[in-house]
């Protein structure tokens, strides 16, 4: 019986090394094995059957050859799409932060002309510490927490992560708008606001995000809005306009994960 099977062993590390060139997830059991195989052989008493030595060495260059690929075309593809994916999740977070600033706004109230005691909501300058606008008062701390704003064709955004984002309010005239010089409703901005996050120039990220007052989260895919198959294919630089998921593009936009909008919005009724 043991005669055997040292015939047979090596005949099956074979099989395995190559049933892991056509089955990938099988390459690190299969390496695994030759490591042991390698050992086996190796303390074998001499002299060693040469067909033995043969078995080994070839299935440990098959079992080489299936981990090299196994990586190539599984694992580093996980770990980068991984790395995307905790990318963008914090872009949402970032999103969310814009929303908990916004109810800090409202609740506060820091921007309230009409003196209901519902404030508006701020632009992202308010928000991050700017200069007050609006008959806001100076404030030792600013709302949220930002970079350096960079200028983009839809207006001033903060950066971080690889991400852009920014914040639309409702204008006097029936739109929208990411510019602090705009003329805000604000009576529409006391329970109205929307926010994006969009890839920065040349950030290898495939989603866009938006969100407003009843934290309505959507997801976009950047490529189906180009009509591309590949990232490569969409313009490094691009941006969205405050009416892109209300307007034609709407439809491209996603839930995201299925996160459902809040009925109520805090202090969007003045206490006693």
């Amino acid at each position: 019986m043991k005669l055997v099977w040292s015939v047979i062993w090596p005949v099956l590390l074979v099989l395995l090394a190559g049933g892991a060139l056509l089955w990938p997830p099988l390459a690190l059991p299969a390496g695994f094995a030759c490591f042991i195989g390698v050992i086996k052989a190796s303390a074998e008493p001499a002299p060693r059957p040469r067909r033995t030595t043969w078995l080994v060495a070839a299935a440990s260059a098959l079992a080489l050859t299936a981990v090299v690929r196994f990586v190539v075309r599984e694992a580093m593809p996980g770990i980068v799409g991984g790395g995307r994916q905790a990318v963008e999740q914090r872009a949402v977070s970032r999103l969310r932060e814009v929303l908990f600033a916004e109810d800090a706004m409202r609740r506060a109230p820091w921007i309230d002309p009409d003196g209901d005691g519902v404030g508006s909501a701020a632009f992202l300058g308010e928000l991050c510490g700017e200069s007050p606008r609006r008959g806001q008062p100076e404030r030792p701390t600013p709302v949220l927490t930002c970079s350096e704003l960079v200028t983009t064709p839809l207006g001033p955004a903060a950066q971080a992560a690889g991400y852009l984002y920014t914040v639309c309010l409702p204008t006097a005239t029936g739109g929208w708008s990411a510019m602090p010089d705009a003329s805000v409703d604000e009576e529409r901005a006391e329970r109205a606001f929307v926010a994006y996050a969009w890839p920065a120039p040349g950030a290898p990220f495939e989603h866009a995000f938006f969100i407003d007052e009843h934290e309505t989260i959507l997801s976009l895919d950047v490529r189906e809005l180009f009509g591309a198959r590949e990232l490569s294919e969409v313009p490094e630089a691009f941006g969205l306009s405050c009416e892109s998921a209300f307007g034609a593009e709407r439809e491209r936009f996603r839930p995201w994960r299925g996160k459902r909008p809040r009925e109520g919005l805090p202090g969007a009724t003045p206490e006693p």
